[in-house]
């Protein structure tokens, strides 16, 4: 990954080379865009995100295939963008946590109002898949709307820009900075009333109804990242080793739906409570 890095910022061909051929693997191409920005700036990353969408621009021409899912990767590079930028110049991730919420939501909306035909569209094909599933012996009762498909669309897109930038501000660290991304996620933790907030949010989406709880989860994620930051503090506060954050992944995979809860729960407890500074009080106790 170093190396990768280290090729990346060693011209912007090479940036732009990646960013192109990135598109292959997953995150490798917003990444690229991400630390292009959080180095040289914003206009040297517009440049970079030029070739980063173009093969996906070229996928949304063809029109060979549903262009809704084209269009979230394209504006999840945006949001990359946007979020490098709001990181180099406040430094907080929970500043550019929220502005990247806030890009994602608009861009959810954006989809549903301008490409309404491709999202009705991957609706008919989940509510296909919906009743395939129906024949073999599932009790499935809820269709989903457009607004349930473009809350999903919109969650895609702050999963994989976040993802991507992450994955950035890592190879920054690792280039210039060693050890400070872990120093930065760990502290990762929002204020009360942005936590109340977003905790409302998410719970006054469950209680509309089903076809909101993608707009929930998208609301949701911010402090299930916080709660994703305490975990990473509290193991590498007791020195458990790396070995408990192999374990912990994997129930995060294996029960994403009752874990994510937790950990959205530890999150906003944790702005509440600032766990982080009860433990360092009683390890100087």
């Amino acid at each position: 990954m170093r190396a990768l890095a280290d090729f990346i910022m060693a011209g912007r061909l090479k940036a732009a080379l990646v960013a192109l051929l990135g598109n292959f693997l997953p995150l490798v191409s917003p990444a690229a865009v991400g630390l292009v920005v959080l180095r040289q700036g914003l206009s040297e990353g517009c440049l970079v995100l030029l070739w980063a969408v173009l093969p996906l621009v070229l996928l949304v021409n063809a029109g060979n295939m549903n262009s809704a899912m084209v269009w979230a990767s394209i504006l999840s590079v945006l949001v990359v963008l946007i979020g490098a930028s709001a990181l180099k110049q406040t430094r907080s991730w929970k500043s550019t946590l929220k502005v990247m919420l806030g890009v994602s939501v608009l861009s959810g909306l954006a989809m549903k109002l301008v490409l309404a035909a491709e999202v009705s569209a991957m609706r008919e094909t989940l509510i296909e898949m919906l009743r395939q599933l129906q024949q073999q012996g599932n009790t499935l009762t809820f269709e989903p709307s457009d607004l349930f498909i473009a809350g999903l669309l919109a969650w895609v897109i702050a999963l994989t820009a976040v993802a991507a930038l992450l994955l950035a501000r890592w190879w920054q660290s690792l280039l210039y900075n060693p050890g400070g991304f872990g120093v930065e996620f760990h502290a990762l933790r929002f204020d009360r009333f942005s936590a109340s907030v977003l905790f409302a949010a998410l719970m006054g989406c469950y209680l509309l109804g089903q076809e909101y709880v993608t707009w929930g989860n998208l609301v949701g994620f911010p402090l299930l990242l916080s709660g994703i930051a305490l975990v990473h503090h509290s193991i590498a506060f007791a020195k458990l080793g790396t070995r408990w954050l192999v374990v912990f992944y994997m129930g995060l995979v294996l029960l994403l739906g009752p874990l994510s809860s937790v950990l959205i729960g530890l999150g906003f407890l944790d702005s509440v409570m600032d766990f982080r500074s009860r433990l360092a009080a009683r390890r100087s106790s």
